[in-house]
């Protein structure tokens, strides 16, 4: 049923990976409502479809001259088209838990779908008119494929040619959009989160780039194979590299704790800064439209600070922050950036490291370690401590407990 050897072996676990953990993040979708784990396992189903073609043919399916056969000519193997609007609807679903399946999605599909036509088209002739209809029995290649089949094999090949590198084109083009948005994304974290560290998502980068770097070297030993190869043998090469591939991104998505993204709104098209005079109203009919009025609000925040030290909390966020003296993210973001001249998660770092500095000074370190104060402070690991506190002071703790004596 299966021949093991040094061509389909390798590509094996690449395809029964991508499989089992497609079924598993469909299952984690379900149960978390969460529906970047679908786009997760669709992605993952289609590189695993993209290696199967290739992986039972070299298990000796394409010799079988049967029912196996018939399989590797009415299957549409290869996708790639469905490759690019997947990342990029995945990275929209996980980074906004509102995310909800629209109507103007599907055109991103349109490309995937013509393609479709072709295959589906074949299907029919032979398997409705040919063989259903007429009763004629498939006589091509040992009676295992139909006219279509065989017409589609024959004269296929500028057809494919056209097809693939469209394919690759449109691929790139939404990895590159993804990348951007990622951009985005990360300011996103910068102006509403106090601790994001766990939120920027860098398996997810890491996916990104490992896609860009598949998608380049597949394209790459295809061209080659195309210019210089004399066997189908030689293209094995590149669908060894999109099994790897498929292995590889299946682990970064079932890393990603989809709880920890609930908290996340993320729109790419969101404008990052909202001129004064548009923003709305506060829940005091308060405007901001001059400096002074900035000030103010500057100074009610440091009266609540004075008061109840909201920056030891380290879940807060922008909203919640704004709520509590009594106006809108808009306003409060505007107020930081336009007074201190900090995004919202610097802002609240910079009173994180002075609290851990005046916990320093009273001597507290002779009795607790250094990463306790840090975590009563507000921070929620020791890298993100670390990194806050040269950003704010220039120097590591160390550093700065020597020099405070």
């Amino acid at each position: 049923m299966f021949d093991f050897n040094a061509y389909s072996s390798p590509l094996l676990p690449g395809f029964l990976q991508g499989v089992v953990f497609a079924f598993i993040l469909c299952l984690r979708g379900y149960r978390e409502e969460r529906v970047s784990d679908y786009f997760a396992a669709l992605l993952l189903l289609a590189g695993s479809l993209y290696v199967g073609q290739w992986m039972l043919g070299f298990a000796d399916w394409y010799d079988a001259h049967d029912w196996r056969t018939t399989l590797m000519f009415y299957v549409k193997w290869k996708n790639l088209l469905a490759f690019g609007p997947l990342i990029w609807l995945y990275f929209r679903a996980l980074t906004n838990t509102d995310f909800r399946w629209q109507r103007k999605y599907w055109w991103h599909f349109l490309p995937l779908l013509l393609t479709l036509t072709q295959p589906v088209a074949v299907f029919l002739y032979d398997w409705g008119y040919w063989w259903l209809l007429k009763g004629e029995a498939f006589t091509y290649f040992y009676n295992t494929r139909g006219p279509a089949a065989e017409w589609n094999n024959q004269f296929n090949s500028p057809i494919f040619t056209i097809v693939y590198v469209i394919s690759v084109v449109h691929l790139l083009v939404y990895l590159v959009r993804t990348l951007l948005d990622y951009r985005k994304y990360r300011s996103y974290l910068a102006r509403e989160f106090s601790n994001a560290e766990q939120l920027t998502f860098k398996s997810l980068r890491l996916t990104l780039y490992l896609m860009l770097a598949g998608v380049l070297l597949t394209v790459l030993l295809d061209v080659h194979n195309l210019l210089y190869s004399t066997s189908y043998i030689e293209s094995w090469d590149s669908f060894f590299v999109m099994s790897v591939f498929t292995y590889l991104i299946s682990i970064q998505f079932l890393a990603i704790n989809p709880r920890l993204t609930r908290a996340l709104r993320f729109e790419p098209g969101a404008e990052e800064d909202v001129p004064v005079a548009s923003l709305p109203a506060s829940t005091e009919d308060v405007t901001t439209k001059t400096d002074p009025e900035l000030a103010a609000w500057a100074e009610k925040l440091e009266r609540r600070f004075a008061v109840h030290q909201d920056y030891l909390n380290p879940d807060l966020k922008l909203g919640d922050l704004a709520e509590s003296i009594k106006t809108n993210s808009s306003v409060l973001s505007r107020v930081i950036n336009s007074s201190y001249g900090m995004n919202f998660n610097d802002f609240i770092n910079s009173r994180r490291c002075e609290a851990f500095l005046q916990a320093i000074a009273a001597g507290e370190h002779r009795q607790h370690t250094l990463l306790s104060i840090a975590l009563d402070c507000g921070f929620n690991s020791k890298s993100t401590f670390n990194r806050a506190f040269k950003k704010h002071t220039g120097k590591s703790p160390g550093s700065a407990i020597r020099e405070l004596g």
